[in-house]
């Protein structure tokens, strides 16, 4: 009798255990689920602003060196030749005077594809071929307005609602950063979108989302 009445006890103790150690496992999940809610809770949204925003689905963004020629010298530009889109570029040569790249300064924006000259660039003794490549560039001012700084990562892309792109994708800036500070202003030169939305740009940082028209 005295046997049993310690076998119960010890399987009732057990029991008390295993219910103890559940309880103590719950509460410990809850508190840690509470302590991560508050955290979120301290820190703020994402405040920003887009400044303004404006799309040209008709900029040179490339050139197509067809001939470098030859004879060239540094220290000229590349110019269309026709319009007045505001298209303008720079050259390497090579010791032969031959172009052998060009950077585009200024995308312009044209109703037609444009002819290239080569203007101050010394006296060519074989006319270089240069052929303008169309395309769309979206440039835009943004300012972040919180308190909070914000990672490129985080930071999404929309053309009409649609084709989300990473901001860190298409962003090209001079400093070594990809975070966004408080009170900074990122100005955005998206060349060459590839995408059919031209009517409206829209960032998205986690659950903050703002638009701007594209004119």
């Amino acid at each position: 009798m005295g046997a049993s009445v310690g076998v119960g006890g010890l399987i009732i103790g057990i029991s008390m255990l295993v219910v103890f150690s559940m309880a103590y496992q719950s509460i410990s999940t809850q508190i840690e689920s509470g302590v991560e809610r508050i955290e979120e809770a301290e820190e703020p949204l994402p405040t920003f602003t887009i400044d303004d925003a404006v799309i040209y689905t008709g900029a040179i963004v490339d050139v197509t060196i067809v001939s470098g020629g030859s004879g060239y010298s540094s220290g000229g530009t590349i110019e269309a030749s026709s319009g007045s889109g505001g298209f303008s570029a720079t050259y390497t040569v090579n010791s032969s005077g031959a172009i052998t790249a060009v950077e585009v300064t200024s995308h312009g924006n044209y109703t037609s594809l444009p002819s290239l000259v080569v203007n101050g660039g010394g006296t060519p003794t074989s006319v270089a071929s240069l052929t303008a490549v169309r395309g769309n560039v979206l440039y835009a001012n943004m300012t972040n307005t919180g308190s909070t700084t914000v990672d490129h990562d985080d930071m999404w892309l929309f053309l009409d609602g649609q084709d989300p792109t990473p901001f860190s994708t298409v962003y090209q800036s001079s400093i070594s950063s990809n975070l966004w500070f408080s009170g900074e202003t990122l100005f955005l030169n998206w060349y060459d979108t590839g995408l059919n939305g031209n009517e409206r740009m829209t960032l998205s940082v986690g659950s903050t989302t703002v638009g701007h028209g594209l004119w």
